[in-house]
């Protein structure tokens, strides 16, 4: 940096001192933008802030009026062009942080400071609009932080040291900590959305509604997490632990698809455990809940289930994370009868595709003389013949299920449950694809599953009379170990899937869980902090149904409350010092001096206000003579005894005023 530089930045005027702070203040606010909005309001915003920078250096005038108005024009103009409105979150954000670097180039006092300010702190907390994620709190924290010091040093008449701003403000954090605990816990929750903003974050690509051979392979070869399942009390065994999801009913010869035809309810009757849980579902595409298979329990007000057993959320899509308790039973049986539609749509196959399959699987029904036998003869072909489970399939021809039967015989989960139900429906039983995830890692140190989408699955399932729907699952046969142990278990250690390093890694599987942990300890306990939670909390204060009456007693006991205990402590921390009496006495002489006719100068000393005083007033000069000596004996004497302020007293109430 040059000498001229530095001495031109020495001289900075003391709003020019303050706007770098108020400069980089907005620039952390604006950051966590980066991601999800144009890069050309980021641009403008910077370039205003670089701009008038410069100008404050340089010591140039500020743009006219005209320029910045123009500027402002057409960044909103820009603004409607791409969203195409100035509603909503994105317009609004990106509106708010143009709109905020064209304020920069227009400060001139420590007012237009302070709207900068301000409009950072809307663009700092509208981040969690779009990202609730626990690793974004401490910026939030650091940055709120460096904004409310950076507004307590633009208000101060005289200079503040960043230190003295920054201890101040985490001594203002802490105190506010207790009241913003108070409003969080006991505020009444609404339902719905935050003031009815669209929720923002970003869902995850899953399952779909559709099954072609190569997707679910695909699939696997992600670790993002679907959802977490917390059980009440034991959860199933691993070979229970099906989350069902989609079922495919229609297939072409090569793709299996979802109908929205709507099947008529068929009756569950469970006989065996029944499970309690919570599962939570990350943000995704659809409105899908994936209950363990089957569900029976569920708060009808959020969720419906199809007449093929599909779980979907009410909403029209899960954007944000959702949690749901449900209970499910894994042992059932139909108690309905098939519905005659829905036996043609789970029988149809298309006509001249994969005719090899089809005359396969009609030869062996004959052969086998019942469905279950049927059934049976299938899986042990898959289990005897050279079958192999991989997560690297080769591509397959029109005929998929031919080719994979009798060529490749290399294949995921989908191409199993794709060649069995082909082979039943063949053979005259009602089958169908259901996908969905299988397994999940248990994390011990929350007590709960993690389901990935390295865990997505497909299995069929078939209608056998007097049992109903049963699952049916191929890969069980070919690859049993991917059940019962899971995907790493199943694949080839020459093959590559994901997470297996930190998995086998003792230290680095620990941290991975411990992280997971506190993730799902914050969204649980704070993002999804509702109505529910709010009354358990208030059950333990015994109010069992909580009021908006209720909850507003409580809201403002507790406040006031609070703004006791903040008061008696201020009350306390700046109480008034105790008083020096000879001080008092010397305030007392002093106002009955004035009285005289002898106020005191303000640069005078006791000394020589006394001896004025006593030229003054020639009759009071004995009075003064001895007033003077003892005060100076007890102000500035070695060991003052308590009579002479005694004395002192005396003789000032002695003057006659």
């Amino acid at each position: 940096m040059s000498v001229a530089l530095t001495a031109r930045l020495e001289q900075l005027t003391p709003l020019g001192k303050r706007l770098p702070w108020v400069t980089a203040g907005l620039a952390l606010s604006v950051l966590p933008h980066a991601t999800h909005i144009p890069i050309w309001t980021l641009l403008i915003a910077a370039i205003a802030a670089a701009i008038r920078l410069v100008i404050e250096v340089k010591r140039w005038p500020l743009p006219p009026k005209w320029i910045r108005s123009a500027i402002a024009f057409g960044a909103l103009i820009g603004v409607l062009l791409n969203f195409r409105t100035l509603n909503g979150i994105d317009a609004g954000t990106s509106l708010l942080i143009v709109m905020a670097g064209m304020k920069l180039l227009e400060t001139h006092s420590i007012r237009d400071l302070t709207v900068v300010v301000f409009l950072s702190y809307f663009a700092l907390f509208a981040a969690f609009l779009y990202n609730q994620n626990i690793v974004l709190l401490p910026y939030m924290i650091v940055t709120a932080w460096l904004l409310t010091a950076t507004l307590m040093r633009i208000h101060q008449t005289e200079a503040m040291s960043v230190r003295e701003a920054a201890g101040t403000t985490a001594k203002m954090f802490l105190q506010a900590l207790p009241l913003a605990v108070l409003l969080f816990l006991f505020f009444p929750r609404l339902p719905g959305q935050f003031w009815a903003v669209p929720p923002r974050e970003k869902a995850l690509s899953g399952l779909s509604e559709e099954m072609t051979p190569g997707d679910v392979s695909e699939l696997s070869l992600s670790s993002a997490i679907a959802f977490r399942v917390k059980f009440e009390g034991d959860p199933p065994p691993a070979r229970e632990r099906y989350w069902r999801g989609p079922v495919l009913h229609q297939f072409d010869g090569r793709t299996w698809r979802r109908v929205g035809t709507p099947f008529s309810q068929q009756e569950i009757v469970s006989s065996g455990a029944t499970y309690r849980y919570r599962i939570s579902i990350e943000p995704q595409e659809y409105n899908w809940v994936f209950p363990l298979d089957m569900v029976t329990g569920w708060n009808r007000d959020r969720a419906f289930r199809t007449g093929d057993f599909q779980l979907f959320a009410r909403q029209q899509q899960i954007a944000v994370l959702t949690s749901f308790d449900l209970e499910s039973s894994p042992t059932y049986v139909t108690a309905t009868e098939l519905h005659r539609d829905l036996r043609h749509f789970d029988t149809a196959l298309p006509a001249n595709r994969n005719v090899r399959t089809v005359a396969l699987a009609r030869q062996m029904r004959a052969s086998a003389g019942s469905d279950e036998a049927f059934i049976q003869s299938v899986l042990t072909k898959f289990a005897s013949e050279e079958f192999y489970y991989t997560l690297q399939p080769p591509a397959l021809d029109l005929n998929a299920v031919d080719d994979f039967l009798f060529n490749t015989k290399l294949g995921f989960c989908e191409h199993f449950a794709s060649a069995f139900t082909v082979m039943a429906r063949a053979a005259g039983i009602p089958a169908r694809v259901v996908t969905g995830y299988q397994g999940g890692e248990y994390n011990p140190m929350g007590d709960y599953f993690i389901v990935r989408q390295s865990d997505a699955h497909a299995w069929s399932e078939v209608w056998l009379d007097g049992r109903g729907w049963q699952r049916i699952d191929p890969t069980a046969a070919i690859a049993p170990q991917r059940i019962e142990r899971g995907l790493d278990a199943a694949i080839a250690a020459s093959e590559d899937v994901p997470g297996r390093a930190l998995r086998q890694n003792a230290a680095l599987s620990k941290l991975r869980m411990a992280w997971d942990a506190a993730n799902t300890f914050w969204n649980d306990q704070v993002v999804q902090f509702g109505t529910a939670q709010q009354g358990w909390l208030l059950a333990k204060f015994n109010i069992d149904h909580p009021r908006w009456e209720y909850l507003g007693v409580a809201m403002i006991l507790a406040l006031l409350g609070f703004f006791a205990v903040l008061s008696a402590y201020l009350a306390w921390r700046f109480r008034p010092r105790s008083r020096d009496p000879v001080a008092h006495v010397y305030e007392q002489l002093c106002r009955k001096l004035a009285k005289l006719g002898v106020p005191r100068l303000p640069h005078e000393g006791p000394n020589d206000y006394v001896a004025r005083a006593a030229e003054a007033r020639p009759e009071l000069a004995a009075q003064l003579a001895e007033v003077r000596s003892v005060y100076v004996g007890l102000r500035y004497g070695p060991a003052p005894l308590p009579t002479q302020l005694s004395r002192l007293k005396f003789l000032v109430n002695q003057l006659q005023a």
